[in-house]
């Protein structure tokens, strides 16, 4: 552990709503919503309370609760149902039963809702298990029309009985991992497949209360296993270590599996359904094709109250661009034309992307999952896809575990580099890079040891990458490390050069920023309270710790701004640090307003509140 100075802080706290020495009180200004879209897209057949047969879509959103849309194929009319619970935002599972209700498991609310024909409204059945399920991840129905419900973060396993309306809580499956994906067996049985990091199945016998792994027991990243009903009703692992049908507590090997069971999407009279718009991430076309071969599509009017905004960057033409969370879409924000555009999606990645970069007049996008890379040149036209003359063109994965890319850069080398948090179930997020010339790609797997890489700054003067660290690894784990920390890499000898954090407790290095004189900026945060330093890559030294104004540090919250001062967000206020005095000014604070941070562009920063799209006249 390296020690450094400790300073006490310096706040003007008389500068809340004015910037100094511009006369300017500082005002919060909407843009606007950049894009409506909807997530967790499930389609049923169903009927309506008449008895007449619709189509059914369930859609999740973050600026409102997650709706049901029952829609007539023969009118393409469309009634929107709203769940009311709180935090009821995504329904990451849902299942028709087969008495024609729509149960739906809501996230992050962890209430199951039922759409009831016959009711014509959409009913919240309560907490599937206070505390302990929060994200239903999947719903099964027994013979006798339970609801059996698994969940994420404690692999919880619940039955609803929709005759007594009571739920029966059976708690976790696991004591370690903490998703359920639960499958009614032929037997009766439920067999849970369970899931990040050591994925394998657990049977649980509702006569009994008994439960027990059966099966292999894989490693994630070292094996693979899943779970599937087949045709014949019975459930099937499939795994690296071989195919086995479930049959009570016993695995028995197979040679072969069935095809899986479905539910199609199929009408009464064979009309199949499905999203015409589904790989533009839209949703707002629904295409019908008849038995005799005809087909039409149906325009959908809804209302979709907006997506979270995740990530914005200063592009290479002078324009903000951004980034939706799920789905992701790129939009564009052009301030000399007041215009705010929805482009589309720019990504195999669904979720969103988490940093870009600008090199050679192109952006560089890096999304999730799967740390996928892709590029975009905006003095061209929009055509995503991954052919050569696509724009934005994917690029792929930037490799074989990197998952949620916090931090992209470009420069070093004439390359891209990208820190990551790792896949689901694994600790050890890389420090990986592209070079643009010749396609290559590269990892270092293992640099952060069960840490993962997560915010980068160059060095230039020294011919170093910084990279912070976080404890964290994949969606799925536990932290296997206490402190994060700080190193400086070798790009041209492919090393590590020093290592060292700070003296308290540090979960995250979350914002690097290198200064001209050669020092590095940086936040922090830790069980302990958050910060800023000032680090001297001259003698490898923390050299002063400055507190923060209110709130945490956002990640990837500091930036130069033109009059040479660094300005960088919280979650409660907007600040700027004079690098020659090491003096913070608070500038504007507000509870509830700063989500995510934007950059400087003309006059004015910018930043999201939510879905919305905001900025603020700074000089």
């Amino acid at each position: 552990m390296h020690r450094g100075a400790v300073l006490g802080w310096a706040l003007t706290a008389a500068a809340i709503c004015t910037s100094p020495g511009s006369g300017l009180e500082l005002q919060v200004r909407d843009i606007g919503v950049p894009v409506r879209s909807v997530n967790w897209v499930r389609l049923f057949a169903g009927h309506d309370k008449g008895g007449k047969p619709c189509v059914y879509a369930t859609m999740g959103q973050n600026a409102r609760n997650l709706f049901v849309l029952q829609i007539d194929p023969e009118s393409g009319e469309c009634r929107q149902f709203t769940a009311q619970p709180p935090r009821a935002q995504y329904p990451t599972a849902a299942l028709m039963s087969r008495d024609g209700r729509l149960y739906i498991g809501a996230a992050y609310a962890g209430h199951l809702l039922r759409f009831d024909p016959a009711k014509d409204t959409l009913e919240d059945l309560g907490p599937i298990h206070p505390g302990a399920a929060v994200f239903p991840c999947r719903l099964d129905e027994d013979e006798q029309g339970r609801i059996w419900i698994g969940s994420y973060g404690t692999a919880d396993l619940t039955c609803y009985d929709p005759a007594s309306g009571e739920f029966t809580r059976h708690g976790r499956m696991d004591e370690v991992d903490m998703y359920n994906y639960p499958f009614v067996n032929r037997d009766g049985t439920v067999a849970c497949l369970i899931r990040m990091t050591r994925p394998h199945v657990v049977v649980f016998d509702p006569e009994t209360g008994k439960k027990e792994t059966v099966g292999p027991v894989t490693v994630k990243g070292q094996g693979t296993l899943d779970a599937r009903r087949g045709q014949d009703g019975w459930v099937y692992i499939v795994s690296s270590e071989g195919n086995f049908r479930v049959e009570g507590f016993q695995a028995k090997p197979v040679e072969a599996v069935p095809p899986a069971s479905s539910s199609k999407q199929v009408l009464p009279d064979g009309t199949r359904f499905d999203f015409a718009d589904a790989s533009a991430l839209v949703y707002r076309r629904l295409r019908l094709k008849r038995p005799d071969g005809g087909a039409r599509v149906i325009d959908l009017a809804y209302d979709a109250a907006g997506n979270d905004i995740f990530y914005l960057h200063a592009g290479p033409d002078g324009r903000l661009y951004g980034s939706s969370a799920l789905p992701l879409h790129l939009f564009r924000y052009d301030p000399d034309k007041d215009e705010l555009v929805d482009l589309g999606r720019c990504s195999a990645a669904t979720g969103e992307a988490y940093s870009m970069a600008n090199f050679g007049g192109k952006l560089y996008i890096s999304s999730y999952g799967g740390a996928r890379l892709s590029v975009y040149d905006p003095s061209r036209p929009y055509r995503f896809g991954s052919g050569a003359e696509d724009n934005p063109r994917d690029l792929g994965r930037m490799d074989r575990v990197s998952c949620r890319p916090r931090s992209t850069l470009a420069g070093p080398l004439g390359r891209v580099w990208v820190a990551s948090l790792p896949d689901y179930g694994l600790w050890g997020g890389p420090l990986s890079w592209y070079d643009p010339r010749s396609g290559e790609k590269k990892a270092y797997y293992d640099i952060a040891g069960d840490g993962s890489c997560f915010t980068l700054a160059h060095l230039e003067k020294q011919g170093l990458l910084a990279v912070g660290t976080h404890i964290s690894g994949g969606s799925g784990t536990r932290p296997k490390v206490d402190q994060a920390v700080l190193f400086l890499w070798d790009y041209r000898a492919e090393e590590k050069v020093w290592e060292g954090t700070l003296d308290c407790p540090v979960t995250a290095f979350n914002a690097l920023l290198a200064a001209p004189d050669g020092r590095l900026f940086g936040t922090f945060s830790g069980r302990a309270g958050t910060g800023l330093f000032v680090f001297d890559p001259g003698k490898n030294e923390f050299v002063e710790q400055i507190e923060l104004p209110a709130g945490a540090p956002l990640s990837l919250g500091l930036q130069w701004g033109p009059d040479g001062k660094v300005y960088g967000f919280t979650s409660q206020c907007l600040y700027r640090l004079d690098p020659g005095t090491l003096q913070v000014e608070e500038l504007f604070r507000r509870g509830g307003t700063f989500h995510i941070p934007g950059p400087i562009l003309g006059p004015d920063i910018y930043f999201a509140t939510g879905h919305r799209l905001r900025a603020m006249r700074l000089f």
